[in-house]
């Protein structure tokens, strides 16, 4: 039987997406850009799910703004591949098992170059950055901390190689993709057994780093990407077939 979707969007508590005011007001928050903005920020959050049916008319109640910035923020997102219209009119996408799957293939090349990359380039001040931030998560993890924020955490950790790896375009390739993760729903640490296994991953690729071992970060990187995928495959199977209206 279909699950029954509960975050309309009259429902959700819009106010904790929205960003601060700044000098231009309220009236800022009514541009297209702060908008998708917003948006992401709810499907992100998971108030939004892949599958849920957004109504033009419901997020400009909701949101309290007019169509015509709502229509080109929409239009912005399904151009991005995060929207997609059917017959029944305008969702969230949802990403299918092999959509997941060749989303993780894609991005296990793309950061398995970053952390080859990372070995051979990173500066002594960015491989202490990169070796701090994967101390800091092993510390969070042995304290409980909550899966928002060891996924937070593990943003900064992949971060920083890429940034360490000195290529702006595989940075940008990497920008696009990360547009799409957003669909993903529940992170990955919220499954049992997983935060301890990521800290190990992650050390494994840390250790390659600093030791200037390009072809074994590579290797820990599409190793860590591998189980990644599995991981997030468990969690599509736990949650495959819901049907969000």
């Amino acid at each position: 039987m279909s699950k029954p979707n509960v975050n309309t969007p009259r429902l959700i508590s819009w106010q904790k997406f929205k960003p601060d005011e700044d000098a231009a007001g309220v009236a800022s928050l009514a541009t297209p850009h702060r908008l998708r903005q917003i948006i992401i920020a709810a499907i992100r959050a998971g108030d939004l799910p892949p599958g849920t049916r957004l109504k033009e008319v419901e997020l400009v109640e909701a949101l309290a703004v007019s169509r015509t910035p709502l229509r080109e923020a929409l239009t912005a997102l399904r151009a991005e591949g995060i929207l997609e219209r059917d017959d029944d009119g305008l969702r969230v996408r949802r990403l299918d098992w092999r959509d997941v799957r060749a989303l993780y293939d894609l991005r296990g090349q793309l950061e398995g170059m970053a952390a080859r990359l990372a070995a051979n380039n990173a500066y002594s001040a960015e491989r202490a950055v990169i070796d701090e931030i994967c101390h800091d998560e092993s510390r969070r993890i042995s304290q409980n901390a909550s899966p928002d924020e060891l996924a937070r955490q593990n943003q900064r950790f992949h971060h920083a190689i890429l940034q360490a790896a000195g290529n702006r375009f595989l940075s940008e390739s990497l920008d696009r993709l990360s547009q799409l993760m957003v669909l993903l729903g529940a992170t990955a640490y919220s499954l049992h057994g997983r935060s301890d296994a990521i800290r190990d991953e992650h050390a494994a690729i840390n250790a390659a780093i600093q030791s200037g071992d390009a072809a074994g970060a590579e290797a820990a990187m599409l190793a860590h990407l591998e189980a990644a995928l599995t991981a997030r495959l468990r969690l599509l199977s736990l949650t495959d077939g819901a049907e969000m209206d």
